[in-house]
């Protein structure tokens, strides 16, 4: 929804300084001064619509860039304060100043020079709006290159949540943390939602097949997917994101998990454990009960397989006949002092529910360790 909000509110951002720049170069051109100063007067009316937009574009977008550190993420975040500026200090101050003189007929040398100062400062903000929503359809991965996949099977992995294991289209390659976009032809989008979701890739790059897993709800797609027979066609758009592992082996990594949000560190833990790579990697991984867990099995064993692996599991809600030996509390300081001593030390990723991962920033941000040492992707529940 947020996602939704921000791109939302950019649009019409976008639109309206467009509106702006558009009807005064027309109007000065070709307009008489009554007509110039008939659209300065609605100009400043639509900073009614302008103001609000933009700050909710700031706001989310600031919010959505929270704990993320991609290259485009990173450009957006750069050139928001610079957009932000060039609205405050520029174009609103202007409007009002434009539309006063031209309201009193001050068509002058200095109505002209700071008509050429505002009209560089909306171009200005243009451009870098338009980079910015070119970012963001990047960044959903929407403009990916699209392939045919066949589902060849799937499997109950833990309650309500299913693993769909589909072809591998040559030449599909993936660094383990990474996404696809994946759509279901003919969904019908009685959910008011689009027949495609975002899934994280739970497969090592060097196996021979894409797996993503999804808990199930009752949205148009979940109901699809989970019904699909073996042989059904699908397409994948991607890979996307780069929610990866950190090169540097020196610096141990500390997974933190809730629930289905396990799926990228699925693959991160499985290309390790394959490739022999050295990283030290804690995972804390909370659900509600060991049914509930996906991969908990498989977990398990890799950490016997590979002796860099350490599993903290933690079950919040169990039943008397659960049987649980371990870890009963949410994931918090004090949990992780007990089982990595220093916080500073390593890199942080968080994937979980959206409530989750903001609660785990701020965990971690108490606990002193650095923003940038804070890596997460939030999964909204769709």
């Amino acid at each position: 929804m947020k996602t939704r909000i921000h791109a939302i509110a950019g649009t019409i951002g976008f639109l309206t300084i467009l509106l702006f720049w558009t009807s005064t170069v027309l109007s000065e051109l070709f307009g008489s001064h009554a007509t110039v100063a008939a659209v300065k007067s609605a100009i400043l009316m639509g900073m009614f619509v302008l103001i609000p937009s933009m700050a909710i574009v700031g706001g989310s977008g600031f919010s959505l860039a929270s704990g993320r550190n991609e290259a485009l993420v990173s450009a957006k975040k750069k050139r928001m304060p610079i957009i932000g500026a060039n609205g405050l200090l520029v174009l609103v101050p202007m409007a009002f100043f434009l539309e006063s003189r031209a309201a009193a007929g001050q068509f002058d040398a200095t109505f002209y020079s700071l008509q050429v100062i505002e009209l560089l400062a909306g171009a200005t903000n243009l451009v870098l709006m338009g980079l910015n929503m070119r970012d963001g359809i990047r960044l959903s991965g929407k403009a990916a290159p699209t392939t045919q996949v066949t589902l060849t099977s799937s499997e109950t992995i833990a309650t309500g949540t299913m693993a769909f294991h589909l072809t591998k289209p040559a030449g599909f390659q993936h660094q383990a943390g990474q996404w696809i976009r994946l759509t279901i032809a003919g969904t019908a989008a009685d959910d008011g939602k689009a027949s495609s979701r975002i899934l994280s890739i739970v497969s090592a790059p060097d196996e021979p097949q894409i797996t993503v897993a999804t808990r199930l709800s009752d949205s148009a797609f979940k109901r699809s997917l989970s019904t699909l027979p073996d042989g059904a066609e699908l397409t994948v758009a991607g890979p996307s994101g780069t929610f990866t592992l950190h090169e540097d082996a020196s610096r141990p990594a500390v997974f933190i998990a809730g629930g289905i949000g396990i799926t990228p560190f699925m693959s991160m833990l499985r290309d390790v454990t394959a490739t022999k790579a050295p990283h030290k990697i804690a995972l804390f991984y909370s659900n509600r009960a060991p049914a509930a867990a996906p991969f908990l099995r498989e977990l398990e064993e890799l950490q016997k397989a590979n002796s860099n692996i350490q599993l903290i599991a933690t079950m919040t809600d169990l039943d008397a006949h659960d049987g649980w030996v371990g870890e009963t509390s949410k994931i918090d300081q004090d949990m992780l002092r007990r089982h990595l001593g220093e916080l500073d030390a390593p890199i942080y990723y968080c994937v979980g529910p959206a409530g989750m991962v903001t609660a785990t920033q701020k965990m971690l941000s108490a606990a002193g360790v650095a923003e940038q040492d804070i890596r997460v992707e939030s999964f909204t529940g769709y």
